[in-house]
């Protein structure tokens, strides 16, 4: 604003450009979603998060504040000049040179009112947070059409807000993918997903990662290269504090009197403070060991290495001693102590401490070979191990041997094991025998392997008792995530699994998620992958078909560069979806492995997800590898006569994954004598009436004889009738009548025995039975275009119900929060003076007016 008392830099009201290499869907929409539920919200997270990036994805109003901001007047001309020519402010400028800022910001509510819905982003709040400056926020809320999204390192004192945080903003795989292909194409998606692991959804630091990456460094020592972190981190330091925080930051945290000087930088250093410590992120950490001369770095670091042996901090140690140059120290230390952090969950902490070491000191010791091949598979790196537990065999290490069998009763792998499984019981019968029964069950010889010992979920899951697999589950202890083998094997994946089979498909999401949170935590990419397709087949059996879709194919991505076998839970539920040559695909992996039961298994997946969908998926000779799924195979397609398996399994009544058609199996249900309905035709009625009129049964379009007896269906779709009035709008006699109510059943119910009540239809008054839950009609689906009903059907009561459609739909979409719906709303009625003042100061405001401008054209011509 020309002439103001506070000039406000230019620069502060425009967002700054930033790299646009990922669209971030996830946030934008998770952003949307607290929008509806909240006028204000708080991006509450450390540097480097994208939080501007987010924000500038948004057609905004944008002021990025600064220290002096904290006074709430300047705010307020932070906020004028923002609004320049887009509001009349004059008053309010007035008031502000009045030093009467409290009333110049009801003016400013005032003045901004006519602008309707509109975002304002406020990014570097926390450098102006002040009581003042929160008073003006909570006035802003009141603003009709607001909404306000702070962009702060901190959710205090915004938490009135509501807040995402880092959990929010980091990066997901398919982020961090679409950042790879940007600045690192070359790198698989395997390798990809284990830095975002390293760096905890980071996206700065995946960033980083992923250019040293780019330059032939592993992930783990990548975390560690922070080239161009320190001109991003040190833009407003003093030279004093940056050496004096090098000296500090080498030891990696420090009691909090010792770095006291620190505290005012802490958000500039990525400071975190934990119970009386100051810690410096590693990478930070890195970038100020660079400012130290090396002699002195070397020298603090072997004297912090003999202080943290005294303590008893023995990965600490070894992490001076590498950064000291005293390799061979280091390396001895990982062999006495190696497999006890491994056992203690530190699986990338070794493989770091690995490779820093030479390969002149590694080769001299052939237990580390063995170490790190144990360590790559428990980070579900399971080609890398496989490699290294081979050179540790050519190097006399025999109990590589187990390490191998280990691998591949990890990964499903029964065939491949075998060979190493006959040297392992020749060498170390008492730790292979356990082995030997896990390869078994594996194989599909549960009995044998409940012969040797074997117990446990998975035993009962493969002899054909999935209920009592999944109760034993449950009363099982945690085995908890400090092995990320065990836990895509006998944790919350398998309970994913298990309640999708014979639970309840809810909580199989729910578990499945909670399995991948725990793969991420543990740095898994193969739990990553078994997760998402877990929670594809939760999203299968409840029906969300394009989310399983999608889970399927993000658990396929991520199951590039891992065992051949990962991907076969996501090929089969792609199968389950339509795709044939993924069905092929599934059987040859299955086969290959050497586990038939899996394909058995996926098998019966896919014949009853096609059925759910209206195809029968032609199961031939059916090999059934356990009795529940031999019984499955034989009730199928789940006609009459398979009420006896639904005895045996009730859990088939619920959501699950081998749930059979829902009409087929409330038949099943009213002929056991447990629906209470006199009679049930076993079949899906869908009635589609938006757009013109059609009608399906069990997928199959209906052809009426009669196009009377399409028009007496379609009056029933719009109210419940008294048959003389019903007679009246169909201008039949009572005769005509009975011959189209009967067609109409008949239609709807074939195979209808004579005599049996209509179960679609009901009479006194005449109607559809809406509550049967195997009765689709679309008018009743608020998730559908708001398309004209009844088209083709020429009728005075379908015109009219028609209209009411339309204008109730056209009221629901004007109370939606949402800009897309107003424009939906105006396309049903273009002269609708609110729908298009609601689109006024949103992006879709031009294309409003514009149906606006024709539709008048339109009344001009005629």
């Amino acid at each position: 604003m020309r002439g103001m008392p506070y000039p406000v830099p230019p620069s502060r009201l425009y967002p700054p450009r930033t790299a646009r290499e990922v669209f971030r869907v996830r946030p934008l929409r998770l952003l949307e979603e607290a929008f509806r539920k909240s006028p204000g919200v708080v991006l509450a997270a450390g540097a480097g998060y994208g939080k501007t990036s987010l924000a500038a994805e948004l057609p905004a109003v944008y002021v990025s504040l600064a220290e002096e901001a904290k006074d709430p007047a300047v705010f307020l001309w932070h906020l004028l000049a923002a609004y320049e020519n887009r509001a009349e402010l004059a008053p309010v400028g007035a008031l502000l040179e009045a030093g009467a800022w409290p009333k110049a910001l009801e003016a400013l509510l005032e003045a901004l009112a006519p602008l309707g819905a509109h975002y304002l982003v406020l990014d570097e709040a926390h450098r102006a947070e002040s009581p003042g400056v929160v008073r003006v926020l909570q006035g802003l809320l009141r603003l009709p059409g607001l909404r306000l999204l702070v962009l702060s390192r901190k959710a205090a004192p915004f938490a009135f807000l509501t807040v995402l945080s880092e959990r929010e903003l980091a990066f997901d795989p398919e982020e961090a993918c679409q950042l790879a292909k940007a600045l690192a194409p070359e790198l698989p998606a395997f390798e990809v997903e284990r830095a975002l692991s390293l760096v905890r959804g980071w996206p700065l630091g995946l960033r980083l990662v992923l250019l040293a990456m780019r330059k032939g460094l592993r992930p783990e020592l990548a975390l560690e290269s922070a080239e161009g972190l320190l001109a991003y981190l040190g833009q407003a330091l003093p030279k004093e504090v940056l050496d004096r925080a090098s000296r500090l930051a080498l030891l990696g945290e420090v009691d909090e009197e010792e770095g006291a000087f620190l505290l005012p930088y802490a958000e500039d250093l990525l400071l975190e403070r934990r119970e009386g410590r100051i810690c410096f992120h590693p990478l930070v950490r890195s970038a100020l060991k660079a400012l130290l001369p090396e002699g002195e770095a070397r020298g603090l670091l072997a004297r912090a290495a003999e202080a943290a042996l005294a303590r008893g901090e023995g990965v600490r140690a070894a992490e001076f001693l590498l950064e000291a140059g005293r390799f061979g120290h280091a390396a001895d230390l990982l062999l006495k102590e190696g497999e006890g952090w491994l056992a203690r969950g530190l699986t990338y902490t070794v493989l770091r401490l690995l490779g820093h070491l030479p390969e002149g000191v590694r080769r001299g010791r052939a237990g580390l070979r063995l170490l790190e091949a144990e360590a790559l598979r428990q980070a579900g790196r399971y080609r890398e191990a496989e490699a290294l537990y081979r050179e540790a065999l050519e190097a006399g290490e025999e109990r590589a041997y187990l390490g191998l069998v280990r691998l591949f009763l990890d990964t499903v792998e029964p065939a491949r094991a075998k060979p190493f499984l006959e040297e392992a019981l020749r060498r170390f019968p008492g730790l292979a025998r356990p082995l030997l029964a896990e390869n078994l069950l594996n194989e599909g010889r549960a009995g044998e392997a409940e012969a040797l010992g074997f117990s446990g979920p998975r035993l009962f899951l493969r002899q054909g008792r999935p209920a009592e697999a999944l109760e034993l589950l449950k009363r099982a202890e945690d085995p908890g995530l400090h092995r990320p083998p065990q836990n895509h094997r006998e944790g919350s994946l398998l309970r994913a699994l298990l309640e999708c089979v014979a639970g309840d498909a809810e909580e199989g999401l729910r578990f499945a998620e909670r399995g991948r949170f725990e793969a991420e935590a543990l740095g898994s990419p193969f739990g990553l992958s078994l997760a998402e397709a877990r929670k594809g087949h939760a999203l299968l059996a409840l029906g969300r078909l394009r989310e399983a879709e999608a889970s399927y194919r993000a658990a396929l991505a991520l199951s590039e560069g891992g065992p051949a076998r990962l991907g076969v839970e996501a090929l089969g539920g792609l199968a389950a979806l339509g795709d044939d040559g993924a069905y092929r695909e599934m059987v040859r992996l299955s086969r290959a492995s050497g586990d038939l039961w899996v394909e058995g298994f996926l098998t019966l997946v896919v014949a009853l997800a096609r059925l759910r969908l209206g195809e029968e998926f032609p199961l031939g000779a059916f090999p059934a590898p356990d009795p529940f799924l031999e019984a499955l195979a034989r009730a199928y397609p789940f006609r009459d006569g398979w009420e006896e398996v639904l005895e045996r399994y009730p859990f088939l009544a619920g959501r699950t994954l081998f749930a059979p058609p829902l009409a087929r199996l409330r038949r099943a249900l009213w002929r056991m004598g447990r629906l209470p309905v006199p009679y049930h035709p076993g079949v899906r009625v869908e009635v589609r009436a938006l757009g013109g009129f059609e009608v399906r049964v069990e997928g199959r379009p209906v052809r009426f004889r009669r196009e009377k007896a399409r028009l007496l269906l379609a009056l029933l779709t719009v109210r419940d009738w008294e048959k003389e009035d019903l007679l009246e709008a169909l201008e039949a006699t009572p005769g005509e009548f009975r011959v189209l109510w009967w067609e109409v059943v008949n239609a709807l119910e074939p195979e209808r025995p004579k005599g049996a009540p209509p179960y679609f239809l009901r009479t006194r008054p005449y109607g559809l039975n809406l509550e049967a839950p195997e009765l689709y009609l679309d008018l009743r689906d608020p998730a559908l275009p708001p398309l004209s009903p009844y088209r083709g059907l020429d009728h005075p009561v379908l015109d009219e119900a028609a209209r009411a459609y339309l204008e109730e739909r056209r009221r629901g979409l004007l109370q939606s929060p949402r800009p897309e719906d107003w424009l939906l709303a105006l396309r049903l009625d273009p002269l609708d003076e609110a729908a298009l003042g609601r689109l006024r100061g949103t992006a879709l405001y031009e294309k409003g007016l514009r149906l606006r401008l024709v539709a008048e054209a339109e009344l001009e011509g005629d």
